[in-house]
């Protein structure tokens, strides 16, 4: 397999680093920046996309989602008239774009698809590629290629429909993204006692990783959840909205009202309960609401 790549960010290096031995090269956004990436990587640079892709057996696009859409179309001109047929499976790794910014390589005929890794990459990382799943998508023969290259670095793929592209990069944002907010705001409430973020990480750590050791032992990931809310403590939830910094109010709320659903489905709080944090947070949310409204008015 000859593996080419459009945009070695942090994925896109990633796999260049999975794949030492099949990259055929790399293309950036510049000459300078590709070459420096070659450098580093020990891959050949490209200057032209349409070649890279001529020479190449899987081409990935891992660029911003903004760009999808342009780089496709300027590789479909370049390559619009070539004599040879088609034959170079073109993927994106966008996790919320469905198939659409490819449409100008699926007219000429390239197999095309979308390969995401469910994973964070804070730095191009092989092993963060390796025994993780990988969300495919694409005509037939896309997707057999991508199961084949997913399956080579030992993870797994499955299928999300186009449809539900953007559910999927949401329940991903939620176990990433979202995970750091928490954590984040933690660590700038903590700090107040501490002395340093530095500090309140050290604090913090072991409950994170506590949590995340109760998670793991769990299946259903709900069952692991601990604290006020999941005993139907109302008095000590509203104690913590009664001294909350009034810019982390609104996620406490939204947090403490998802927290409840999922105290409701594990049934260690009633009907009643669920009803009264329910409403002591929605109340603590509509000041909030109301407060913000009344500073935009003057």
């Amino acid at each position: 397999m000859r593996l080419g790549i459009i945009g070695a960010g942090r994925v896109g290096a990633s796999f260049v680093l999975a794949f030492p031995s099949d990259v055929e090269g790399i293309l950036c956004s510049t000459e300078e920046h590709t070459r420096q990436m070659a450098r580093r990587l020990h891959a050949a640079a490209y200057t032209d996309g349409a070649e890279l892709a001529r020479h190449c057996d899987v081409l990935l696009l891992t660029v911003r989602d903004d760009a999808l859409a342009p780089v496709s179309r300027e590789l479909a001109a370049s390559l619009t008239g070539d004599a040879l047929p088609p034959q170079t499976c073109i993927f994106h790794c966008s996790g919320a774009m469905d198939l659409s910014p490819l449409e100008p390589l699926s007219r000429l005929g390239y197999p095309v698809g979308s390969l995401h890794p469910l994973q964070s990459f804070a730095e191009p990382s092989a092993d963060r590629l390796k025994g993780i799943y990988m969300a495919v998508d694409g005509d037939e023969r896309a997707k057999a290629v991508a199961a084949d290259l997913v399956r080579t670095l030992g993870s797994t793929p499955f299928f999300v429909p186009p449809e539900d592209r953007m559910l999927y990069h949401a329940a991903a944002c939620f176990c990433s993204n979202y995970v750091v907010t928490a954590l984040a705001i933690a660590q700038k409430l903590m700090s107040r006692w501490t002395g340093s973020a530095g500090a309140a990480s050290q604090a913090l750590r072991p409950l994170v990783e506590g949590t995340m050791d109760n998670v793991r032992q769990r299946p259903l990931w709900q069952t692991a959840l601990t604290g006020p809310v999941s005993r139907g403590d109302a008095g000590t939830v509203a104690k913590h909205l009664a001294v909350m910094p009034e810019k982390w109010l609104q996620p406490y709320c939204a947090f403490g009202c998802a927290a409840a659903d999922l105290a409701l489905e594990n049934e260690t709080i009633t009907e009643k309960q669920h009803d009264t944090l329910t409403r002591i947070l929605a109340m603590a949310e509509g000041v909030h609401h109301e407060q913000e409204s009344n500073q935009s008015d003057h």
